[in-house]
């Protein structure tokens, strides 16, 4: 995670939360409904022209959005990069820091702490361990990360090698403690491959980017002991679907009406000390 990045996110948040704004009302927008923008998982201001800010999984909706995108510019290489070597510490592990994300249609703060990651033998498939944490009840987890496809872009493309992951996740949380269930959805995540060394890494060059996402996890969380089922959606910096909740321009900002539901330290940046040119999570959770 560079480092550079999460000052900007901090500075941005500092400075103000987003105002309340119209969303998706033909006051404020003049797209037609057939626009790019209404179907761009990331435009959250745009997106209540065609999906419901009240579903619950919109895992098939963002593979098909993204996949369908990438179509047009990428070639799907999955079969090619059957034998090659991950970089599972970087591309999955969050390391000294942590991913956040929403949980519910009350978009309450999740985060998420994922240690290890382990390939499979002779399958694009992971093992991973990490722990949650809403509201300070903590819960460890594993599941598994099972590759679906991977776009190597190639159509008027400076950069050699830059693709995109998906994959299919499925998360369960540590039946014997408190508040627990079993995570399932789609990930995306930019991957970086050097076909020479046959490595794929983690791609974080466009990390100081407006509107920079990675490892975004969409999906749902179930709990084990009810019928109970919520949003869940979690990764680096911009998250997808999240409607109303998003105020942000170039960087996510929360909207106020949601900073009580676990955001306030993200919002004020004090959950972060900067000293000698390095930033630090103070509350190193999970450890």
């Amino acid at each position: 995670m560079k480092t550079p990045l999460i000052v900007s996110i901090l500075l941005m948040s500092v400075i103000a939360v987003a105002q309340e704004a119209k969303y998706c009302d033909l006051e404020w927008c003049n797209l037609p409904k057939n626009h790019e923008a209404h179907f761009d998982p990331y435009y959250n201001g745009h997106l209540c022209e065609n999906f419901d800010a009240k579903q619950t999984d919109f895992s098939k909706e963002y593979l098909k959005l993204q996949t369908e995108r990438l179509s047009k510019i990428a070639t799907d290489i999955t079969k090619e990069i059957a034998d090659y070597k991950f970089n599972t510490s970087a591309l999955f592990n969050t390391g000294d820091f942590q991913q956040n994300g929403i949980l519910g249609l009350d978009y309450k703060r999740i985060r998420i702490h994922i240690s290890e990651t382990k390939q499979t033998n002779g399958e694009l498939e992971f093992i991973i361990l990490g722990k949650s944490n809403v509201s300070s009840n903590i819960c460890d987890f594993e599941g598994t990360i099972k590759v679906l496809n991977v776009y190597e872009i190639t159509e008027n493309y400076d950069f050699p090698g830059q693709a995109t992951l998906f994959a299919a996740y499925e998360i369960f949380e540590d039946s014997t403690q408190n508040h627990v269930g079993v995570f399932k959805g789609t990930l995306e995540c930019s991957i970086v491959i050097d076909h020479t060394t046959k490595e794929i890494m983690l791609d974080e060059s466009f990390a100081m980017a407006d509107g920079y996402y990675n490892r975004s996890y969409v999906g749902i969380w179930k709990s084990y002991n009810s019928t109970v089922v919520k949003k869940c959606i979690w990764g680096d910096y911009r998250l997808p679907f999240t409607f109303d909740f998003d105020r942000g321009d170039g960087e996510m900002m929360v909207n106020q009406k949601y900073i009580e539901n676990g955001w306030t330290t993200f919002a004020n940046g004090s959950e972060y000390d900067f000293s000698k040119d390095k930033l630090r999570l103070k509350n190193q959770w999970w450890k």
